[in-house]
């Protein structure tokens, strides 16, 4: 019998706690990778814009990422501190929506996510800027390994920035090969977390 689709809790079967879930579907990642979600926010103008991002931790509560201070969704965070964040794994037929509010990292958790980032996300973090653009890739690619080589240890650059997503709602949807895909969909309230079942 296949298991797509049995990650979703049966009918009957006990609603696991919301946090306890999400962080068992952080935990397949492949080859141990940071998993990758598309993060909604919205513009200065109002209109939805969208990126991809990695995940850089989850405290039990809290989904991190980070991003440059000079990145269009750091205006729009701060302008408008609310996103939704989309997680996908195909392979396992399962997606996860969160949305909710977002929130800056302290200088303190922002310092210690990137210590915990991989070493190219870390050079990333200080040679991703305008100048480098616009760079033939030859130039880039000199430029890169010098600066790796003259760094061996990196702290974070005065442009790293780090953002909290505190879920409001988590929608977690499982495929099933031999029958239809379901959602199960909970909403945090003043009295704690409601769910739901939900066609896929």
């Amino acid at each position: 019998m296949s298991t797509r689709g049995r990650h979703v809790p049966e009918p009957g079967e006990e609603t696991p706690e919301p946090y306890h879930l999400l962080a068992a579907w952080l935990d397949v990642a492949p080859d141990g990778d940071p998993p990758l979600m598309t993060l909604a926010s919205r513009d200065l103008d109002g209109a939805p814009d969208a990126r991809t991002v990695m995940v850089n931790g989850f405290d039990g509560e809290r989904l991190s990422f980070h991003t440059d201070s000079r990145a269009r969704k750091a205006d729009q965070l701060d302008a408008f501190p609310y996103a939704v964040a989309v997680l996908a794994w195909p392979q396992e037929a399962r997606q996860l929506v969160a949305a909710g509010e977002v929130a800056p990292a302290t200088d303190t958790e922002a310092a210690q996510l990137f210590d915990a980032c991989p070493r190219d996300l870390q050079l990333l973090a200080w040679l991703n800027d305008p100048e480098m653009a616009q760079l033939p890739r030859e130039e880039r690619v000199e430029r890169w390994r010098r600066f790796d080589e003259k760094h061996p240890l990196l702290t974070p650059p005065r442009t790293w920035r780090c953002f909290h997503l505190v879920p409001r709602r988590l929608t977690f949807w499982g495929g099933d090969d031999e029958g239809p895909s379901r959602r199960l969909e909970y909403e945090r309230t003043p009295e704690g977390w409601t769910a739901r079942r939900l066609p896929g």
